[in-house]
């Protein structure tokens, strides 16, 4: 019993090589689910446009690792598709440290592109300020234009390239070169067809039930995008209206 267990097992980890990813993804799920409980006693995720006034370590240090925890839990189960195919192009041997090369070339084109983000939470703040003085909801305006940028053309082409990958070489650090640019450039791939999602997130605030809701939307446009029945757009606007909701209540 034991030993057929551990042989499926076994099954699984080789058929699905992404499982470390998931499986982490997962765990920083449970860590948000927690906060949301209680456990941080706070209900909403900090993020730097919210903490302007706090401590220099406030300011920078704790809204990069919310925003790469956030990044982490979203985004990178979007990549299975590619680490899959980085997996059954290398040796066994090669295959953790690949996986870690790669997260780091992934990781650093998000922390850039949050810190770009982060350098523009004080005219976030001032148009936020503005729309709300015209009793408009800023949440709401976001929501709606990243659903009419999600079934953009430019998009949707973007989007049929994710995890397409050239072959690595597969012996010393010109291999870890290559799977250092592959992490960037899908990194890059990733930015690009999803950063109007997370630019409205970080408009919106980020409320934990939103933010799941868009994962969900995410993971399977990206493994369904030729039958993704405008399923993002549409959520988009399902949330522009739960902000108008929670804004005129």
């Amino acid at each position: 019993m034991l030993t057929s267990t551990l042989k499926r097992i076994s099954y699984l980890k080789v058929a699905n090589p992404h499982w470390l990813i998931i499986l982490f993804a997962a765990l920083l799920w449970v860590y948000y689910l927690a906060q949301q409980v209680g456990f941080s006693g706070e209900a909403h995720l900090h993020h730097a446009h919210h903490n302007m006034h706090h401590s220099p370590e406030t300011i920078f240090f704790r809204p990069v690792l919310d925003w790469m925890i956030m990044v982490y839990a979203m985004m990178l189960p979007m990549t299975s598709s590619t680490i899959r195919a980085i997996v059954n192009r290398i040796p066994v041997a090669r295959q953790s440290r690949s996986l870690l090369i790669f997260i780091l070339g992934y990781s650093l084109i998000w922390l850039v592109f949050g810190l770009v983000l982060f350098s523009a939470s004080k005219w976030v703040e001032t148009l936020s300020s503005l729309v709300t003085q015209a009793n408009l909801s800023i949440g709401a305006l976001a929501y709606l234009a990243a659903g009419v940028v999600s079934n953009a053309d430019f998009r949707i082409r973007l989007l049929s390239a994710c995890g397409s990958i050239w072959a690595p070489r597969i012996v010393g650090y010109k291999a870890d070169l290559d799977i250092a640019k592959i992490g960037i450039i899908e990194g890059v791939k990733c930015v690009q067809t999803c950063a109007h999602i997370m630019v409205a997130m970080y408009i919106a605030g980020h409320n934990l039930m939103q933010m799941a809701v868009l994962t969900v939307a995410l993971f399977y446009e990206k493994s369904r995008y030729r039958n993704k029945e405008d399923l993002l757009r549409n959520t988009c606007f399902f949330l522009a209206i739960w902000e108008l909701a929670i804004f005129y209540q």
